[in-house]
């Protein structure tokens, strides 16, 4: 599975409703991917600056795939990038735009699409609540923690202990 953070941008999230929630979120992903080994995929919506500082610290290094469409199958290096895994959790913002663009596209071309609810945002939670009653009609809709523990299957899994205390963060 490939983790996508969608323009987690600093002229963009200051305006995003509850964005300090959606932040923790994003990074407990970014987190538990990573400790997992499992690939992240970054992008940045030209002109909004860069991927915000606490979202930069969690991925370490990184390179952002910079788009001008919403979605992100808009750009080839993202689809280039993107090719050879079909399951996708899709986070970041806008929910209504960017996200849910991507989650529709990437549905149409035979992807396993899920979208943690509660690691996408948009400027209004009006916006973010209809972008996910229409993303539910073709992908599945979950949470941060409930893709995380899914990933590890059960409470053997050698990197548990690692992964509860990101949960618990």
């Amino acid at each position: 599975m490939h983790l996508v953070v969608v323009d987690m941008q600093e002229k963009l999230c200051p305006h995003i409703s509850g964005i300090e929630n959606i932040k923790k979120s994003v990074i407990k992903l970014i987190r538990a991917f990573r400790t997992l080994s499992l690939p992240v995929i970054v992008t940045e919506q030209e002109n909004l600056g860069e991927t915000i500082e606490d979202v930069r610290n969690a991925l370490g290094e990184f390179r952002a795939i910079k788009k001008n469409s919403f979605s992100c199958m808009g750009e080839q290096e993202f689809v280039k990038e993107i090719m050879g895994s079909r399951d996708v959790l899709l986070s970041g913002v806008e929910a209504h735009i960017c996200v849910l663009q991507t989650a529709l596209d990437m549905a149409g071309y035979g992807f396993n699409v899920s979208v943690a609810g509660d690691a996408i945002g948009s400027r209004s939670e009006y916006a973010k609540q209809m972008a996910i009653m229409q993303m539910a009609k073709e992908v599945r809709v979950t949470t941060a923690e409930a893709v995380i523990y899914s990933l590890l299957k059960d409470a053997k899994h050698e990197k548990f202990r690692e992964i509860l205390k990101i949960v618990k963060e």
